[in-house]
Parts: C-alpha cells; sequence; structure tokens
C-alpha cells in the first residue's frame, strides 16, 4: 500500500466525489463510501469492453490527519491485465498479422496498469486546485496532545496544559532525507522510504 500526505484544509469527501467524477466515465467505473472516525473509501474498477476483457481495480482510503488527509493506495488488482497482455504477445510470436486485430485490446491493457499513476495525478491536480500541499512542501510542524488535545511545538517534551508526556506523538524522521513524518506514518510522505517503528 503506498500512501501520501497532504497538507492543509481539505474535505475527504469532497476529493472523494472529485475522484468519482473523473473516473466514473465510460470505461470504468468509481464509487465512495464513508468510513469510521472521518476515513473515505473510494473504489475504481476498469470495466470490460469485451466479453473477455480483464478488469482491473484499486482501493483508496483517505483519512485525516492533523495537518490534512493521508491518502493509501491499494495495490492494484491486475493479474489479468497482464495474462492478457501475454497472450497477445504468444498469438504475436504464432502470428505477427494476430496483432493488427489485437492494437485496441493491448492499448486499453497497457491504460488499464496506469490506473494508480492516473489517479495520484487526478489527487494531485485536485489538492492543487484546492491550495493544498503535498508532504513535501510542509512537515510536521507541531504535536497534539494525546491527553487534552492542546497543540504544541515539535520537540516539547511534555503538555503545557496537562503535563502529559508527548514523547509517543513526536514525529517520526526519515533516515533519508530527514523529513519530519506524523508519529504513525509507516512511509516517508516526502520520499517514500519506509519507516521503522
Amino acid at each position: 500500500m503506498e500512501q501520501r500526505a497532504f497538507h492543509g484544509k481539505i474535505d475527504a469527501e469532497e476529493l472523494a466525489r472529485s475522484l468519482v467524477l473523473r473516473f466514473n466515465t465510460g470505461d470504468s467505473r468509481a464509487q465512495w463510501m464513508r468510513g469510521q472516525e472521518g476515513r473515505t473509501v473510494v473504489q475504481i474498477q476498469s470495466l470490460k469492453q469485451d466479453h473477455d476483457d480483464p478488469t482491473t481495480a484499486v482501493t483508496l482510503h483517505i483519512s485525516p490527519s492533523r495537518t490534512g488527509i493521508v491518502v493509501a493506495l491499494g495495490e492494484q488488482q491486475w493479474a489479468g491485465v497482464a495474462a492478457d497482455l501475454a497472450k497477445s504477445g504468444l498469438l504475436a510470436v504464432l502470428n505477427p498479422w494476430s496483432l493488427l486485430g489485437e492494437i485496441d485490446d493491448i492499448a486499453r491493457n497497457v491504460q488499464r496498469l496506469q490506473l494508480r499513476q492516473q489517479i495520484w495525478q487526478a489527487i494531485e491536480a485536485y489538492c492543487k486546485s484546492a491550495g493544498v500541499s503535498t508532504g513535501a512542501v510542509m512537515p510536521v510542524q507541531q504535536v497534539i496532545c494525546p491527553y487534552c488535545g492542546t497543540p504544541a511545538p515539535v520537540g516539547q517534551p511534555t503538555c503545557k496544559a496537562c503535563l502529559g508526556p508527548l514523547g509517543s506523538v513526536q514525529p517520526v524522521t526519515c533516515p533519508r532525507c530527514g523529513f519530519l513524518n506524523e508519529h504513525d506514518a509507516r512511509q516517508c510522505a516526502n520520499c517514500r522510504t519506509p519507516l521503522s517503528r
């Protein structure tokens, strides 16, 4: 699962609606639903043009964070697409002229394999239009006390309001690029390096 952070005032449901409008077209279907704790789930699936076309699907989880949202993009189910491309390749080896009849099918399969990239581009375009920055631009600048909810500067050991310890909510520094990530991040929002716990 790939995650990216977007910092600023952004509505997860509005982003989900935007993705549904973008991907609910003639060759794909998109839907969204509300999850628990302010999370939103979006599923995007390619549609069959011919009865023997494979399909591919991707699921997104949009979760609120203290500074914006985190989008987690699930693994794309693409085994059927790869098998269909392999079949086209085998037919081309046996009879090169058979590729002429497969060109539309091959083009659709290549487009299906690019679905993840198209989704990230759509999310980044939406965030840019909303004036929201990606994690690479704005690292964690404050922590929130887990006991009373009071914000505190990064590095402050205890909460000024309730004197509770803030060690468990301090940001995680990426060992590769030095970016300050949310305390519960699994990979760096800037360079995608896995973060150890």
